[in-house]
């Protein structure tokens, strides 16, 4: 049985209506820019009080994975979920200086690329690309994981930790993709982020919903996600040359209740950094890079281009682009808050709705920024507004909902609590209530809003049946007419 601390008590009394008074609180956490990051070390150069497993124990508080090969299946590496949260705040330090010095207003493409620099730094000079990307081996700097994201049909998969994301409908990528198919992904915070992914879930059985919306996530936070697909060469040539990983994934989109190992290439990374200097727009800055195996560089995690940066939705601009099947990238010249790369080394990109910046796995009617503005808990409105009921039309005043620029540790919707744009940490709040229901044959009031349940985040680029089923008969016309 759940014992849930006032704060938690607090939220089922916003959900009917009260949402700690309708205030938001900002904090220093949301406003100053001198707190935050240097891995390890604070700024005079002591370290940085990490949660650590208790001695003679033997389980982690929280568990690495929920979908795991038979044995014999796979006998390799095994994903753990880096958990032992800083316990001290970071502060700044040269390495995020590199980055937070250069001004992304005059020159995006410098700061995308310290930014990526910052996030391979330990990451990838290992044994090859199958041994990338596991956070214990980085030596530079911690990493964290968000917990509870292993729970669900889509959740982690246990050889890198990836999770199940939504369907690539056919041409999304390119015009020789002819089928559907999957993306997975796993994403990892800084020493700031994981500061408050540690305060959020201090006590395992009673996670802190109030922290984001009090406080924030501190200036210098930056969230890495690599992105995976089972798309094969054939279908979406620009990646040649691929960085494979083995997988344990869903037979298809729709089946999630069969998994196989197989093999999923890297197609995209994302990046999220807590900027004070983008604070009149939200205060987060958003990139996005694609893989193009044509350039072939002796690093393969190198081919990687930027596709562009934003920092605001442009919320005025309401002009109804879609560019759902690329054959060449299309821009928008009213954007004022979005920058895409224009390089001949970046492939087509369908970009996201009004050319706002999205990657090439993403959903075409959304953005970056969109997307993770809708993180709260309760999740009383959906990430897209496609998947609202009913869908609004594209452009009208309840559709741009989706594309206001929603300042740092302020919810979506006023009745929620917001988790300052971070996905991961409302979907982990929301997996770990559903799990609890299921332990205890029972439901708690914070899982409902107005007599609904409120339904998981499932995948953070997931996308309804009915969506799903409409955008691939839009492609199919979209084909046809070609």
């Amino acid at each position: 049985m759940i014992n849930f601390t006032p704060r938690l008590r607090a939220l089922a009394v916003g959900c009917a209506g009260l949402a700690f008074g309708g205030a938001v609180l900002f904090s220093q956490g949301c406003v100053q820019q001198n707190d935050s990051a240097n891995g390890e070390k604070a700024a005079d150069g002591t370290p940085v009080k990490l949660a650590s497993l208790p001695p003679g124990k033997l389980l982690p508080r929280f568990p690495d994975f929920g979908h795991m090969p038979a044995p014999g299946q796979y006998t390799g590496r095994i994903f753990k979920l880096s958990q032992e949260y800083p316990q001290d705040k970071p502060t700044i330090g040269a390495a995020e200086r590199k980055f937070l010095d250069i001004d992304f207003y005059k020159d995006w493409n410098a700061y995308i690329l310290a930014v990526r620099d910052y996030i391979y730094e330990g990451n990838i000079e290992h044994d090859g690309v199958a041994n990338d990307f596991y956070l214990e081996d980085n030596k530079v700097r911690r990493w964290y994981h968000v917990p509870w994201q292993h729970y669900g049909p889509h959740g982690r998969e246990g050889i890198h930790g990836l999770t199940k994301e939504g369907p690539v409908n056919p041409l999304t990528l390119n015009p020789a993709q002819k089928d559907q198919w999957q993306t997975y992904a796993v994403g990892f915070y800084n020493a700031p982020g994981g500061y408050t992914i540690g305060r959020t879930w201090a006590d395992a059985e009673n996670p802190d919903v109030t922290i984001t919306q009090s406080e924030g996530f501190p200036e210098g936070t930056v969230v890495g996600k690599v992105l995976f697909t089972t798309a094969p060469v054939n279908q979406v040539p620009f990646l040649q040359n691929p960085i494979e990983w083995d997988a344990y994934t869903a037979l298809s989109y729709a089946n999630d209740s069969v998994r196989q190992m197989s093999k999923v290439r890297f197609i995209q990374m994302d990046i999220m950094v807590r900027d004070s200097r983008a604070a009149a727009t939200g205060g987060w800055v958003f990139g996005t890079f694609v893989y193009n195996g044509a350039l072939n560089n002796s690093n393969p995690w190198l081919n990687v281009v930027p596709v562009g940066l934003m920092w605001g939705n442009d919320p005025t601009v309401t002009d109804n682009i879609v560019n759902a099947a690329p054959v060449k990238t299309i821009t928008n010249p009213n954007l004022k808050q979005t920058i895409i790369n224009t390089s001949a080394q970046m492939p087509p990109m369908h970009l996201g709705w009004g050319m706002r910046l999205n990657g090439p796995v993403d959903n075409v009617k959304s953005s970056c920024m969109s997307c993770h503005s809708t993180a709260e808990f309760p999740e009383i409105s959906p990430i897209m507004p496609t998947m609202a009921t009913p869908a609004p039309q594209p452009g009208t005043p309840a559709w741009m909902r989706w594309f206001r620029n929603v300042p740092c540790a302020k919810p979506f919707d006023a009745q929620a609590t917001s988790a300052d744009y971070s996905l991961q940490l409302a979907a982990s709040i929301q997996n770990f209530l559903i799990a609890r229901s299921a332990t205890n044959g029972g439901s708690y009031s914070v899982q409902y809003w107005k007599g609904q349940a409120i339904k998981p985040i499932l995948g953070m680029r997931g996308t309804s049946e009915p969506q799903q089923k409409q955008e691939v008969k839009e492609l199919q016309m979209v084909l046809r007419r070609k």
